[in-house]
């Protein structure tokens, strides 16, 4: 995570001085320096109780996913900016359009990233506290 989380944020930090990208560059930061947290705090938490890493497995992995395809987003707004600015072989309204689908991913989809960032640091007791008897109902 480390390694790629500083290539995100190697990215962002280029960006800034982009004012088209500047929005989605200090929130990869934000989101880069999170998921290094998460990930040492996780580290830590499974060294304690080895439960944590299988509970904790599903929502790190769909929070990796929502940065991962931010910086995807990030990284074509960069591109249809740089066009706006010095011409490319598409239409105006096309490199308008990746900058506007951009905005919407980070207003509308991305603020799911925050949902798996809770979820994955909730105790491990509550997925583990039924017993294996319990489940008799399921045959």
């Amino acid at each position: 995570v480390r390694e790629f989380t500083l290539k995100v944020a190697n990215f962002a930090r280029k960006t800034l001085t982009d004012k088209r990208v500047r929005p989605f560059s200090v929130e990869l930061l934000k989101l880069t320096a999170q998921w290094n947290v998460l990930t040492v705090r996780l580290m830590l938490a499974a060294r304690k109780d080895r439960d944590v890493v299988s509970s904790a497995a599903h929502d790190f992995l769909m929070y990796s996913g929502y940065v991962t395809m931010a910086y995807m987003w990030a990284r074509m707004a960069a591109a249809a900016s740089d066009k706006l600015d010095k011409g490319g072989a598409d239409s105006e309204d096309f490199y308008r359009a990746k900058l506007a689908t951009a905005e919407f991913y980070y207003e509308r989809l991305l603020p799911r990233a925050q949902a798996h960032a809770t979820g994955m640091l909730s105790p491990s007791r509550n997925l583990m506290q039924l017993a294996p008897e319990h489940m008799a109902f399921t045959d």
